[in-house]
């Protein structure tokens, strides 16, 4: 199917929300792109409906190229729900290509964990947590899947959460979830401990309020909380105080308003 700018909303964002749509920009002056079109195509034929293709000619669709960001073709952009959740650049085999769409089309396991994402972002973790945790005991083995588990168990079960994990070795694609998970764990599972150790002063008391603002997902306040901290003394808690920050911004996300918000103050707080 060949579509236009008028058309792109129907036949793409909106068809996105009952079939995953696969876009390839092309242009008729592309030699990769000639190599691609015919895999794909037949690729799209042999999944009979599950996926649907959607070709644009970027010579005759600038807008659409523009709008998606389109720096150099071919282009593969799969959508979902209105949403890009995949995009490719070059040529692949087609072993190789229809190995890229098992790995990245939806499946009822990937659709939990984008709206478990979702609800995270949104400050709800146990709802999250009520999604994911049958989904994690019906796949043991998925690691990424017990990561992101332990991500939204880790405000109201730090214990579980660390145990989920304990075992994953450095060097995952999703570490940084590990990181976050161990730092969020140790600072809710030793709060008293961590309180206790540290000398008594108004610092102190921003820094266990900080910790309890996060653990009950108020994350503005809680950066709010460790920011001043840090603008006086930037290695507070051994670095722990800049950890949860940068353990904040990550579970967020940088374009989340709360990291946009605070991630400026954060950076001139430890360099000062």
């Amino acid at each position: 199917m060949n579509t236009d700018t008028q058309d792109f909303d129907t036949y793409v964002l909106a068809r996105s929300e009952r079939v995953p749509v696969l876009v390839d920009f092309w242009a008729p002056w592309c030699g990769p792109c000639k190599m691609l079109g015919p895999i794909v195509e037949r690729l799209a034929a042999a999944a009979a409906g599950r996926w649907v293709l959607v070709k644009i000619n970027t010579e005759e669709q600038p807008e659409l190229a523009e709008r998606f960001q389109i720096r150099g073709i071919p282009n593969l952009k799969l959508f979902h729900h209105g949403k890009v959740i995949a995009e490719l650049a070059g040529v692949l085999p087609e072993l190789q290509l229809s190995a890229w769409l098992a790995e990245k089309l939806p499946t009822p396991k990937r659709e939990v964990m984008a709206r478990a994402r979702e609800l995270l972002l949104s400050a709800k973790s146990k709802d999250a947590s009520s999604l994911l945790r049958p989904l994690a005991k019906e796949n043991p083995d998925d690691l990424e899947l017990a990561a992101l588990t332990a991500r939204g168990l880790v405000f109201s079960e730090p214990n579980e959460a660390v145990t989920l994990i304990e075992a994953q070795a450095p060097g995952a694609p999703w570490e940084d979830t590990l990181t976050m998970v161990k730092e969020f764990a140790r600072l809710f599972l030793l709060q008293e401990t961590v309180a206790k150790a540290l000398p008594e002063s108004p610092l102190r008391d921003r820094y266990v309020d900080g910790i309890r603002f996060l653990r009950s997902e108020h994350f503005s306040d809680a950066l709010r909380g460790f920011i001043a901290v840090l603008e006086e003394k930037p290695t507070y808690d051994d670095g722990h105080a800049k950890a949860v920050c940068m353990a904040i911004f990550k579970h967020l996300g940088m374009r989340h308003p709360v990291t946009e918000e605070f991630s400026r103050k954060f950076s001139m707080a430890v360099n000062v």
